[in-house]
């Protein structure tokens, strides 16, 4: 526990003095006797044991009030307070492509492992501070996942914890293009439509350093945004992209895109041709985009002033009664 305005307990001793001296000067004679002797072997009666504490009942009730004044208070937990922080967007390609197997680190373990489910993997441990990374509980999180169509599946957040629950349902969309092959366009990969709203996302926020971090496994082939025009307005709002490919370079990758988009921002191109290049890659940016915040958290404290000061204003209550009841005296 602590006291939030301790100075306040200097009124204490002026307090006290103050109570005493009127209960001094409430004892002053009003009449002279030559003797008291005779009442002496009077009996001691409650109410005039009462009448004796009445100005310790004073002093306490008036010592309860400024305690009160002072603000008691106690921890009850730790606080989050953003002085200077990171917003990070999270752009991942989720077409028909990422359900080739090319990242599976364990081929004869007879487990498919899909390119999205390495990337799911690798993303979790990326925001995750129980990771193999070191995880990013400070920053503001989103995701946005793009194939045919882009999703947001989670807003800018700093809740770590809603990123990783909606990224448990990011996948492939289902259909069968077989029966109608209109639906094959479900699975294409609209790279600047979900680059687009990726960066309208981040450029809406007022804050130091904002990064874009954008996979694809091949280049842009739907949609009506192009990713030259999304890189534009990341730069104009002062955005950095991260761009990695997965795959083997090559026109299907738009390796060129990707790198030119990157390049143009400030960012960086990575090319990830297994799992473990694609850990290398986010490993990189989450060391590349780091920030120092001093006092990030901050204790939050329970206000503990209703118990002293309502406990010395009925005090003082009862005590002005009293005095003005069953002790009042007569000058």
């Amino acid at each position: 526990m602590r006291l939030h305005d301790p100075w306040w307990l200097a009124l204490l001793p002026v307090a006290v003095y103050l109570a005493w001296r009127r209960s001094r000067l409430k004892h002053q004679p009003a009449a002279v006797f030559s003797s008291l002797a005779g009442l002496r072997a009077l009996p001691v009666t409650l109410a005039s044991r009462v009448r004796r504490i009445l100005p310790v009942v004073e002093c306490l009730a008036l010592a309860l009030v400024i305690l009160a004044l002072a603000r008691p208070e106690r921890p009850i937990g730790l606080g989050r307070r953003v002085s200077e922080g990171i917003a990070i967007n999270l752009v991942v390609d989720r077409s028909g492509s990422m359900q080739a197997d090319d990242l599976d680190e364990d081929p004869w373990d007879r487990r498919t492992v899909r390119r999205i489910d390495v990337v799911k993997a690798v993303v979790r441990d990326f925001i995750d501070t129980e990771g193999d990374l070191p995880g990013r509980p400070n920053d503001l999180l989103g995701l946005v996942t793009f194939a045919g169509f882009v999703q947001t599946h989670c807003p800018l957040t700093l809740d770590s914890a809603a990123v990783l629950e909606s990224l448990k349902f990011v996948d492939i969309p289902k259909v069968d293009a077989r029966g109608d092959p209109s639906l094959q366009e479900l699975l294409s990969t609209a790279l600047g439509d979900g680059l687009v709203i990726g960066v309208s996302s981040l450029a809406e926020l007022k804050v130091k350093t904002k990064v874009l971090v954008l996979l694809s496994d091949g280049k842009g082939n739907v949609g009506i945004a192009t990713p030259e025009s999304a890189a534009e307005q990341a730069l104009l709002s002062g955005i950095k992209i991260y761009a990695i490919g997965i795959g083997e370079p090559g026109p299907d990758l738009g390796e060129d895109t990707l790198r030119a988009i990157a390049e143009k921002t400030g960012g960086r191109f990575y090319l990830a041709r297994s799992a473990r290049d694609l850990r290398d890659a986010y490993g990189e940016i989450d060391r590349l985009e780091r920030t120092e915040v001093e006092g990030f958290e901050s204790v939050r404290y329970e206000q503990l002033f209703r118990w002293p000061l309502g406990i010395g204003l009925v005090l003082l209550l009862v005590h002005r009664i009293l005095l003005l009841t069953r002790f009042r005296s007569l000058p």
